[in-house]
């Protein structure tokens, strides 16, 4: 079946020309980037494609030396996009949307001249549960599609193919027909379009293997190397009977060897080359290279084979496993199609550029990775970030840009633990207090060089870490609290002032709930304020006795939870917490609170610069995408950025930094592009309404027949995209002021158009 893919336009977009302007990007340490299926594009000189970690497709303009995001999805919808390929002659992308234990799994077609989606092919058998394991669309007609599907929980195993894009599909092959032999790999032959490959894999019941092959579109399949465990196939772009094809994982049951034939798959015979031992020894990719006839290419765990001599001798490049920075366990490899000696290999580790054809090997750097652990931010004199990454934490001078790294495990080493917990002390330059799992329990540090000298203040059998405070009469005194997965919660107070004998004292809670917030009155002396699940309690003699604060009675225990709390530091009886149910903010030092916005928020920023400002984030979690809130009059109206705005960003961490009172760092700890700076214009709401006069932007002809020019009188236009009125995006452009509607139905549409400030402005579109 064929579906299309509808792209929700925003609500505010509907409702509003205006938005404020913002700029994102990707700012961490590019030692820890890991992209994937690096492909580069036939037709553009040093343009690249890659897949991100999760829900990314990326984009390079200079070979790969820079990376952007080309095309996004809610991390809802997608866990990751898988085999990245050039489709529809090299004038599109086909990449895997996979989502674990979902329906939701589809082949995506993504035109590269419209920079939109086009078509999306779902697997045609309804299930709770199917995914897609591998695929191949033929060079001549995208229409043709090879599919290997996972069904009912990978109880049952199809293969489908059809020839009018998923309209009709036929059913080639099923695992339970065939010994519950697996496929490892699917391919149509770019020649015909009915010359069809299966590589079959491990079975169940002794049989094993096979490399089933049809010459009429799957209605009938021949084995034609029984009992042989097959991966990769590759064809010989310069001769339609030359193919090539490595073994798969068998365990040692079948040898590892590199299979050709001559006569388009009829016969095969083994290609003699020697390979070392593994723990896998399997071949991986193959590669023909299109620009230089006699050179290929093959991946195998630790060794790159490489052939300038169309197979007649090879040449072993091993590499050692260990080394992260280096290749191991290849996945894809592109050949530049403008450079004959410039590849691109993925390895498992880090992506890895050659430009010798493979022989010798550099690591390709970039800075989108899983963003670990927590976000800390020390805003006052000197600024610092601290931020995790690969179960340990990167520290940077935002002064000086220079980064520090502590703790940071090789990317092939495995934690049963989650990521340390890091929290900045607010007050003390250099202090930060992390909090790591062990076999033993989990031990809590405190550090006064960024991390790099650790002291021990307790180990505890308590699963988390959720808030540290600072008495600001005592910098020596410190608040934490912990709670397990039960949600039984502890308060400590601890002197730090003699790292070798510090004092740790518990403090009776008012009540059972997880304590998400503490802050210390800065003008009054042992005044503390605590959230305990749902409600806030006040003390005025260091937690000897607590009064609970009014005005939070809408949130219920056991279904509600207080997320976040902040102080405003040009008002110090005022603060706001971040809940489920929105932002509460007061004004009377926490004694009574007021709800001034009404929907899921996680943490909550004042402004240190101006007074009435305030940001709040939005966490990625299984009810709500990431996104940003914010208002500049105190909270009586509210500004909300919507994930999609955002690049699909999943992210479970962020801190702000309001550098004027016109912009604001937001810093954002993301799932796959790394530490992500968001720089947010607040400029833009305190402009007047009668600045943006319907002659600002003008779109003409409207009604239109053929297409709609846009001009703006005070600014550059920077992009264009069209929707219909489900959603969809059928036009998108950059740089340009004209959209041809002339092959579109009569109808209604929503024109979106960016200027170069990062305003956002909506225009109806009547096609005739």
């Amino acid at each position: 079946m064929k579906i299309k893919i509808t792209l929700l336009v925003l609500v505010a977009l509907l409702c509003t020309t205006k938005m404020s302007h913002a700029q994102l990007e990707s700012i961490g340490s590019s030692d820890y980037g890991r992209i994937f299926n690096i492909t580069y594009d036939p037709n553009i000189q040093d343009k690249l494609y890659a897949t991100s970690l999760f829900n990314h497709i990326l984009v390079s303009h200079n070979n790969g030396v820079d990376w952007e995001v080309l095309f996004s999805m809610s991390v809802h919808d997608v866990t990751t996009f898988k085999d990245l390929k050039m489709t529809n002659n090299n004038t599109a992308l086909s990449f895997i949307k996979f989502k674990q234990s979902s329906p939701d799994n589809t082949i995506i077609i993504f035109d590269l001249a419209t920079n939109s989606v086009i078509d999306e092919i779902e697997i045609p058998y309804s299930s709770p549960d199917r995914f897609i394991k591998s695929y191949s669309i033929y060079s001549g007609n995208s229409d043709v599609i090879l599919m290997n599907t996972k069904l009912d929980y990978s109880t049952a195993e199809h293969t489908y193919y059809t020839q009018d894009g998923g309209e009709n599909w036929n059913l080639v092959y099923s695992k339970s027909d065939n010994d519950e032999v697996a496929i490892n790999s699917v391919a149509i032959s770019p020649y015909n379009p009915n010359h069809l490959f299966l590589g079959r894999g491990l079975g169940p019941s002794g049989v094993d293997g096979g490399l089933f092959m049809s010459t009429d579109g799957g209605q009938t399949w021949v084995d034609k190397l029984p009992g042989i465990v097959v991966a990769p196939i590759a064809f010989n772009p310069n001769d339609p009977n030359d193919i090539l094809l490595g073994t798969g994982i068998s365990f040692g049951s079948v040898a590892e060897n590199l299979y050709r034939s001559s006569d388009a798959g009829d016969t095969w015979e083994i290609v003699p080359m020697s390979w070392t031992n593994e723990q896998l020894d399997d071949i991986t990719v193959i590669g023909f290279n299109p620009n230089v006839p006699n050179q290929i290419i093959v991946l195998e765990e630790n060794e790159i084979v490489i052939s300038n001599d169309n197979g007649t001798t090879w040449q072993n490049h091993i590499h050692d496993s260990d080394n992260v920075h280096g290749y191991y366990y290849g996945t894809h490899l592109s050949f530049n199609p403008f450079n004959n000696n410039e590849v691109f290999i993925n390895s498992d580790y880090h992506p890895q550029f050659s430009s010798d054809g493979g022989v010798t090997l550099t690591w390709s750097k970039n800075n989108y990775y899983l963003s670990t652990g927590s976000l800390g931010l020390f805003p006052n004199g000197n600024e610092h970030l601290y931020y995790g990454v690969q179960y340990g934490f990167v520290h940077k001078d935002l002064t000086t840009n220079v980064e520090e790294d502590f703790d940071i495990l090789p990317i092939n080493w495995y934690n049963q633990s989650d990521a340390p917990t890091l929290y900045v002390d607010a007050f003390v330059e250099g202090r930060v207090f992390t909090f790591s799992g062990g076999w033993f329990g989990s031990n809590l540090n405190i550090s006064e060089d960024h991390g790099q000298t650790k002291h021990q203040i307790l180990n505890t059998y308590m699963n988390y870490f959720d808030a540290v405070a600072t008495d600001s009469f005592d910098q020596n005194t410190i608040w934490v609290s912990f709670s397990n997965t039960s949600g039984y919660s502890e308060l400590y107070s601890v002197d730090v002032n003699d790292f070798d004998a510090m004092e740790t004292t518990n403090i009776p809670l008012p009540n059972n709930g997880v304590v998400r917030g503490i802050h210390f009155d800065p003008q009054n002396q042992g005044h503390v304020v605590i959230t305990v699940g749902t409600r806030v309690y006040k003390t005025e003699d260091y937690g000897a006795t607590w009064t609970l604060s009014s005005g939070l009675e809408q949130l219920n225990p056991g279904l509600d939870l207080i997320l976040h709390i902040d102080n405003n530091p040009l008002n110090p009886q005022q603060l706001a917490i971040a809940s489920n149910k929105g932002i509460f903010t007061s004004v009377d030092g926490g004694s009574t609170w007021s709800q001034i916005y009404t929907e899921l928020v996680h943490q909550i920023f004042f402004s240190d610069v101006t007074d009435g400002y305030m940001v709040g984030t939005v966490h990625t979690s299984g009810v709500s995408d990431y996104a940003i809130v914010y208002t500049v009059n105190g909270g009586q109206n509210w500004t909300r950025i919507e994930n999609d705005a955002l690049m699909s960003i999943g992210s479970n961490n962020s801190q702000v930094k309001f550098n004027t009172s016109n912009e604001a760092d937001i810093y954002i700890a993301s799932i796959d592009l790394g530490l992500v700076k968001y720089t947010l214009d607040l400029q833009a709401l305190s402009i007047d309404e009668s600045e943006y006069s319907e002659d600002f932007i003008s779109v003409f002809p409207n009604p239109a027949k053929d297409s709609v020019t846009i001009t703006s009188s005070k600014e550059t236009i920077e992009s264009l995209a069209l929707y219909d009125l489900t959603g969809k995006m059928i036009h998108k452009s950059f740089g340009k002021n004209q959209v041809d509607v002339s092959a579109l139905p009569k109808g209604v549409y929503l024109l979106t158009i960016e200027v170069h400030s990062g305003q956002l402005f909506s225009k109806k579109i009547v096609k005739m």
